[in-house]
């Protein structure tokens, strides 16, 4: 992992924090709470991680070059 996603990661998991955005369900117990907001943390993690994994390496990295060598695909004439 990156630094980019251990941050999505700890942003998410305190906006996922029972009562910071939403609470579900309701009137649940407290473990039931936070059973219920683990779940919907690790299904957007699951799903989003990548995503922000790939554009993480998109930010300030140089794009990769293609060297090609000058013989390549050329072909050799004999006299």
């Amino acid at each position: 992992m990156n630094w980019t996603v251990t941050f999505y990661a700890a942003i998410l998991f305190f906006l996922l924090t029972p009562g910071v955005l939403l609470s579900l369900p309701p009137k649940g117990g407290k473990f039931t709470v936070a059973g219920v907001h683990a779940l919907v943390f690790v299904l957007i993690f699951h799903f989003t991680h990548k995503m922000v994994w790939q554009v993480s390496m998109g930010m300030g990295m140089p794009m990769p070059v293609r060297k090609e060598s000058l013989t390549e695909g050329a072909t050799t004439q004999k006299n």
